[in-house]
């Protein structure tokens, strides 16, 4: 089993305050014990915008494949992230929960656009560098409840599939099994 005496854990969080707005649903009694009290950060903040403006809730908007989805400060986040993983790594695993899983995916399809490189960069604790556009960081990603990315301004990133290994866990009873499972209509393979 893993835990703290086999595996090294290192963390890292979104930085925008999540603030509860008409139409969000509230935080569960899991997220409010999780966070014991501490504000709840998201790692960006979104907006739908609707061809004809309803008051159904944010994630019934989301759910609507015909509702665009604009994530908001996408490079500034997606940078941060880079820098986080390429001076405190290198890592095995990079572990994501629901919007950390999207993501992974946006710093993924990111990674794939730029030269590779890293020593040159972050030579304090980089001891490898990548080799390949294709070839990210870490060895594999794990994803709990992942979802696909919504914002059409970054669709480019997924033309072609990724050759990084990725596990994918969903529980059927969560809410949004279907809908991280389907991607509108773009299964994963089994």
């Amino acid at each position: 089993a893993l835990g703290k005496d086999n595996a090294e854990w290192v963390y890292h969080e979104g930085s925008k305050d999540w603030t509860w707005y008409d139409g969000e649903p509230t935080p569960s009694e899991m997220e409010e014990m999780i966070a014991k009290g501490a504000q709840l950060k998201n790692w960006y903040m979104d907006k739908c915008v609707e061809e004809v403006k309803t008051d159904r809730l944010n994630r019934d908007k989301q759910f609507d494949p015909k509702t665009d989805v604009v994530y908001d400060d996408i490079p500034e986040v997606v940078e941060d992230l880079k820098n986080f993983i390429m001076k405190e790594g290198p890592f095995d695993v990079l572990v994501g929960f629901s919007q950390g899983c999207i993501m992974a995916n946006l710093l993924i399809g990111h990674l794939r656009k730029e030269a590779p490189g890293g020593r040159e960069l972050y030579p304090e604790r980089w001891k490898h560098a990548r080799h390949g556009a294709e070839q990210m960081p870490w060895r594999i990603s794990v994803f709990f409840s992942g979802m696909h990315v919504r914002d059409k301004r970054y669709s480019d990133l997924f033309e072609t599939k990724s050759p990084h290994p990725t596990v994918h866990v969903f529980g059927k009873e969560d809410e949004y099994f279907s809908y991280g499972r389907d991607g509108f209509g773009n299964k994963p393979v089994e």
